[in-house]
């Protein structure tokens, strides 16, 4: 199965480094974007419900690839738990790989992988603050149009595996962004 992969990953990166070699030069082109995302995440045995603001930077390297910075900040929410109540908020930062196919016009296909520190903060109505922190591994996939020639707009959906957070298990995170290309 690892030889079949590594052949596949590396055909599929011969394909699109012939693509982008035989195009004419392309100029990086920073940007800077916003995202709202709803997330679900599996912590505690319940499901706590985040609504998050995001902050990217991020470059484009070609017209099919591009790197970003993330930073994220959530609302708290509250669930019960038998008697107690939980309430949990997060902060996020990190760091998000995308590959872009273009489809049809401004329209592209999106894939993401990436990597964040997650820092939960969780407080039982019987028990003092605790604060936990952690790694997410990102991935996800989605669809983005670009209005011209700066004005961008995307909606992603991915799935975040938690690493070395006790009580987080995972999360499922539907995001939609504006980002402005320099």
């Amino acid at each position: 199965m690892k030889k079949i992969t590594i052949l596949l990953t590396t055909a599929l990166l011969t394909a699109i480094g012939s693509n982008t070699a035989s195009a004419d030069s392309y100029d990086y082109k920073p940007y800077i974007g916003i995202d709202y995302a709803y997330s679900r995440t599996n912590a505690f045995g319940v499901r706590p419900q985040h609504h998050t603001g995001y902050l990217r930077l991020g470059s484009d390297y070609s017209k099919y690839f591009a790197t970003e910075l993330f930073v994220g900040q959530s609302t708290q929410d509250t669930n019960r738990v038998s008697e107690y109540s939980l309430k949990t908020r997060y902060q996020a930062y990190g760091l998000d790989i995308l590959a872009f196919l273009p489809v049809y016009g401004n329209f592209s296909l999106a894939a993401t992988a990436g990597i964040g520190e997650y820092i939960y903060k969780t407080k039982f109505s019987a028990a003092d603050n605790h604060r936990e922190h952690g790694y997410g591994y990102r991935f996800g996939g989605g669809v983005k149009y670009a209005w011209n020639n700066h004005w961008q707009t995307r909606i992603i959906c991915r799935h975040i595996e938690f690493d070395h957070l006790k009580g987080y298990n995972h999360a499922l995170e539907y995001s939609f962004g504006i980002e402005y290309h320099f």
